[in-house]
């Protein structure tokens, strides 16, 4: 009796893996993940992977983007995930770059906004923040 209800689990279990979306890559599969791998694309400028990251996107959006200099370092760190319901996310983070080898480390704040798609989370935009003192 015990091995049949055993049976019947695992039965129920597989039959419910089927039915389960497919599976997200790796580099959507977080709101951060998703950022970082735009700007390491855009490190590497790979302009259509960093489109990927995107909700919707064209190739002609490629004479639109950032065109960043040959930098040594990037990557993003301190982020932040604010839930704003329905699957969408505002993450606010710090970019880290360095331009060349003898250089300091630079940053800026940045943050975009997210929503989940059947491809993993992908950026819907940036937020720009507003200016302080007025």
């Amino acid at each position: 009796m015990n091995q049949f209800l055993i049976l019947a689990l695992l039965l129920v279990s597989c039959g419910s893996l089927q039915d389960s979306p497919r599976d997200v890559p790796l580099a959507f599969a977080r709101p951060q993940t998703t950022v970082a791998n735009y700007w390491h694309s855009m490190l590497e400028h790979r302009l259509l992977s960093a489109l990927d990251c995107f909700v919707e996107y064209g190739s002609e959006d490629m004479d639109h983007m950032l065109h960043l200099p040959d930098l040594v370092e990037l990557r993003c760190r301190d982020f932040r995930v604010s839930d704003r319901g329905r699957g969408v996310v505002d993450v606010m983070y710090t970019v880290e770059y360095r331009v060349s080898m003898g250089d300091s480390l630079r940053t800026f704040p940045s943050g975009d906004r997210l929503c989940l798609t059947r491809s993993g989370w992908k950026i819907r935009g940036p937020i720009f923040a507003a200016r302080r003192g007025g």
